[in-house]
């Protein structure tokens, strides 16, 4: 295989050596390495399964803060010299010197203590991330980047006051107390009886009619806010289902095509593909259980890579039912799939880029983020794509993290 890593489309610029807090290069290093391997070509499932399991690194939201401490605070001595306490010291100074609490709840519990935690767990709530923003007085684009990147959660929920308000107090570096504030004010709105929809304040603010930055314009936003009806969670939920239309026709075609061959006279259509036969074209190196249902993550011994980024027939009604919000992982396991079939006489290459091209579009309208490396789901995905069957290597791998 042609040396990939010179055209794909990552950081170009990669130190070397790498320091030891720098998980990201290492990231995008790693993964050059693998597909560049003699072997992927010919044994790309078992070089992908081996990377994941052996050395992809599980990259936790304790190891995230410990780095971002690091490299905005001065230490003086290499990453792994510096001992925990240090870093629950450099918070809790942090967190005295903004006025910030210890928790947005009441809680018994020492601020020292909850620091060892932050600095310790593999995931925190998302109020955790917005009061570390205000205690280590982050920039907006800092706590934008722990929601995306870190947490691999959406962006500023704009159609939640509470993350309006906070996103303006990030924005013009204005603290926990005055956030506060500004909450307990919004509070006291009431409803004016002449309520616009949530788009509409939305396209206000993306026209320049609004300005959410200034003071005037969040409270005209607010005002917006507290009798508005929407959801900004519509555009993720429009993508879900235009990638889920797609992959229905795409699977009508898959089991017309193998009627046909059998002579049958049944014609398949899109609306007879149900989540259940999306589950089980998409997933079919997953075993099932007695009851028909996929065997569960904590079988596989890939579990802590993938978590619970399974797009199930039950995930699936959940998200059209409205009881579960569509999440990044959804999007892209769709479009991957789209792509494999889409494209399956493609050169890999060409497959991984228009991956890139349209899952970043589909991710950014969402406000979702980036395509990151560190996330091994994501780099699973990526690496799939750069073989020759995708979609085959990509069941090869769930069902060899359940035999082994």
């Amino acid at each position: 295989m042609e040396n990939l890593w010179k055209d794909l489309q990552f950081e170009k610029t990669v130190r070397n050596p790498i320091q030891d807090f720098e998980f990201t290069r290492r990231a995008y290093e790693n993964f050059q390495q693998v597909v560049n391997l003699e072997e992927f070509e010919d044994q790309d499932a078992e070089v992908i399964f081996q990377y994941l399991y052996e050395k992809m690194e599980l990259v936790s939201f304790g190891d995230y803060l410990r780095r971002y401490l690091y490299e905005r605070f001065s230490f003086g001595r290499p990453f792994a010299q510096v001992s925990l306490d240090e870093y629950k010291d450099v918070i809790v100074r942090s967190f005295e010197r903004t006025g910030t609490p210890k928790s947005m709840r009441p809680t018994s519990t020492k601020l020292r203590t909850m620091a060892g935690n932050w600095l310790t767990q593999a995931s925190v709530k998302r109020e955790s991330v917005f009061l570390l923003g205000f205690g280590l007085d982050m920039s907006l684009d800092t706590v934008r980047e722990f929601l995306m990147k870190v947490q691999k959660e959406k962006d500023f929920d704009f159609s939640d006051a509470e993350e309006v308000i906070y996103w303006y107090c990030y924005k013009n570096h204005y603290s926990y107390d005055v956030a506060e504030k500004m909450k307990q004010r919004y509070q006291e709105i009431r409803p004016s009886g002449q309520e616009k929809r949530l788009e509409d304040g939305l396209e206000a603010v993306k026209n320049g009619q609004i300005h959410l930055d200034t003071q005037k314009g969040l409270w005209r936003y607010l005002h917006i806010l507290k009798g508005g009806k929407g959801d900004s969670g519509r555009i993720a939920y429009e993508w879900f289902m235009r990638l889920l239309h797609e992959s229905q026709n795409i699977i009508a075609g898959m089991y017309q095509r193998d009627v046909e061959e059998v002579r049958g006279k049944k014609v398949w259509k899109s609306e007879e593909i149900s989540p259940g036969d999306v589950e089980k074209v998409i997933f079919n190196g997953v075993p099932m259980d007695q009851m028909g249902n996929l065997k569960k993550m904590s079988a596989s011994i890939l579990s802590r890579h993938f978590a619970q980024k399974r797009l199930s027939r039950q995930r699936i009604r959940q998200i059209l039912n409205g009881k579960s919000p569509v999440e990044r992982y959804d999007l892209i396991t769709l479009e991957f799939f789209i792509l494999s079939q889409r494209m399956e006489n493609a050169k890999p290459k060409e497959r991984y880029e228009c991956f890139l091209r349209e899952i970043r579009q589909i991710l950014s309208e969402c406000s979702m983020g980036e395509i990151y490396l560190v996330n091994p789901y994501e780099s699973f995905i990526l690496m799939c794509l750069l073989t020759d069957c995708p979609l085959a290597v990509f069941s090869e791998i769930w069902e060899m993290s359940y035999e082994r």
